[in-house]
């Protein structure tokens, strides 16, 4: 698996409320962006747990993984996020999220994944996977509100480039400074 994951505190403070996580279980590969609400000590313990909770969930569906985690982070600030399910072996990503948290899957062509309203830990109203197929060689690229809304990817050789140069790029090229920032991105084999 290539993946590389880059957050960056607001200020560089100590306290950083955006997380990425990412496992291998089985023959799939699930990645999660967080985005702990506000910034500090508050919001990296939202977005820890979140991302704990998922951890401790794998198997489970998309649907009961945010509504278990939208329990469990009842008891702090909250948080946005985006959880990504690769089938290997079929080449499907199935995905799904609630806030403002980003994805787009670069394949053949450019996929932005929706998410839906709402807050984990907050409640929200509903949760609406997305199933795509993803050729070998695809990238997904997910990212916190502390990156531009819009990224302009063909400023980059994507073909060629190296996940952790990328996820530097994107960190320098379209960080917003007011706000703690995140990225993850991977590269199918």
């Amino acid at each position: 698996m290539q993946i590389a994951t880059l957050k960056q505190a607001v200020n560089n403070a100590p306290y950083c409320g955006d997380e990425c996580g990412y496992w291998e279980k089985g023959t799939k590969t699930v990645l999660c962006i967080i985005d702990g609400l506000g910034h500090g000590k508050g919001a990296e313990i939202a977005a820890q747990a979140a991302v704990k909770y998922i951890a401790d969930h794998l198997s489970e569906s998309l649907q009961e993984i945010f509504a278990g985690c939208d329990r469990e982070l009842r008891k702090t600030r909250g948080a946005a996020g985006g959880i990504a399910v690769i089938d290997e072996e079929n080449g499907e990503l199935r995905y799904a999220g609630i806030g403002n948290t980003r994805a787009v899957v670069v394949n053949s062509e450019t996929f932005h994944l929706g998410s839906d309203y709402g807050t984990i830990g907050g409640g929200f109203k509903k949760l609406t996977p997305e199933t795509i197929s993803i050729g070998k060689g695809a990238l997904v690229i997910m990212f916190t509100d502390g990156v531009e809304e819009v990224i302009d990817l063909s400023r980059y050789d994507l073909i060629a480039v190296d996940v952790h140069k990328l996820a530097e790029m994107i960190i320098k090229d379209w960080r917003v400074e007011r706000d703690d920032a995140a990225v993850l991105v991977y590269k199918r084999r």
